[in-house]
């Protein structure tokens, strides 16, 4: 089973009438997708939705006009407690060479995690796992035949002296003579 991690991460402004993010209550991200192939691929496109309740207090804030924040203009609030959701787009692709045939990914949302920020938002982040059957390893045919001689050309003990016996046996015009490796030839000097 292969998996694939990875973070995303949003933050959130809301209108100063509504005061200062003080606490994050709940949060839950549930993917919502389809898959869709073609020729090469398997498509995930989808959203994560987001559901929170953020508590806010009296306070001023800047009002941050950057790309980096969503802004949540409509909350329904229920005393000091707002609720907002959000939908972030997600799109995923995995090459098929890349998955098992017949099997089709998942995707799970796993380690939510929710603050409020100095710029009076709200961060929200969480992991997504991916998870597939990876293409089992196929192993290629070898003839038996062919694998059991080069398994007996290893661990025959044999094959050296087959070669010093081919060897020997060629005839060369010199004269031949054998020895025994074990054999050391000393020559004894005479005795004066």
């Amino acid at each position: 089973m292969e998996v694939k991690v990875w973070d995303v991460k949003e933050q959130f402004l809301f209108p100063a009438s509504f005061g200062i993010p003080k606490e994050i209550k709940t949060v839950e991200v549930t993917p919502q997708y389809e898959q869709s192939e073609t020729e090469d691929t398997i498509q995930i496109n989808g959203i994560y939705h987001i559901t929170c309740h953020v508590e806010f207090e009296e306070g001023e804030h800047e009002h941050h006009a950057t790309s980096e924040f969503t802004q949540i203009e409509d909350l329904d609030v229920q005393g000091e407690v707002g609720y907002f959701e959000y939908a972030v787009p997600m799109s995923v692709e995995i090459s098929k060479d890349k998955i098992q045939e017949g099997y089709t990914p998942s995707l799970d949302v796993r380690r939510v995690n929710s603050k409020t920020t100095d710029h009076a938002a709200v961060e929200i982040g969480w992991s997504v796992y991916c998870e597939y059957e990876a293409p089992k390893v196929v192993e290629k045919e070898v003839n038996r035949e062919e694998a059991s001689n080069e398994v007996e050309m290893v661990e025959s003990p044999n094959s050296v002296e087959s070669e010093l016996q081919f060897i020997f046996d060629l005839d060369d015009g010199m004269s031949k003579l054998t020895f025994p490796s074990n054999y050391v030839f000393v020559k004894q000097e005479a005795e004066e």
